[in-house]
């Protein structure tokens, strides 16, 4: 019984390891590759969000949900209703731009600015980094290369 007990033991830890393995090399594509949150009918409502970019920030300032495989939940799984002049909690548009709240990309870039306006005020303006056209977003790059 001991060594069946055992055994088990083994391949469990073994199977477990494996899936986390997976799990690991998932996150770290994802976290390389830009992701694009579509927005909207225009591709300016589209937002091209680099993970790598927010690497100091911990993952549950915005995934504040695990989902039952451990994994974290998407924003927009919760946060669905869509509609740019929607102002419920839950809508897609507010847990993007919630002004005062940290959670929100633009809060957290509020907070952000007021703390180190020189290297984020020449970048963050009105709707854009995250709202503009893809050429849009590689001509500011050449601009302010590194921000």
């Amino acid at each position: 019984m001991k060594y069946v007990s055992l055994l088990l033991l083994t391949l469990m830890v073994m199977w477990c390891g494996d899936a986390q393995a997976r799990d690991m090399k998932e996150m770290a594509h994802m976290i390389k590759q830009p992701m694009e949150i579509k927005g909207g009918t225009s591709e300016r409502m589209n937002v091209m969000f680099p993970h790598g970019a927010h690497r100091a920030t911990n993952c549950m300032q915005c995934h504040h949900e695990v989902g039952p495989e451990g994994r974290y939940v998407a924003c927009t799984q919760c946060h669905s209703k869509p509609g740019p002049r929607e102002r419920d909690p839950m809508s897609m548009f507010m847990a993007f731009h919630a002004k005062e709240d940290t959670r929100s990309c633009v809060g957290c870039h509020k907070k952000t600015m007021e703390k180190n306006q020189d290297n984020y005020g020449a970048r963050f303006k009105g709707c854009r980094p995250c709202h503009m056209t893809s050429g849009a977003r590689q001509a500011l790059n050449a601009v302010v290369p590194g921000k």
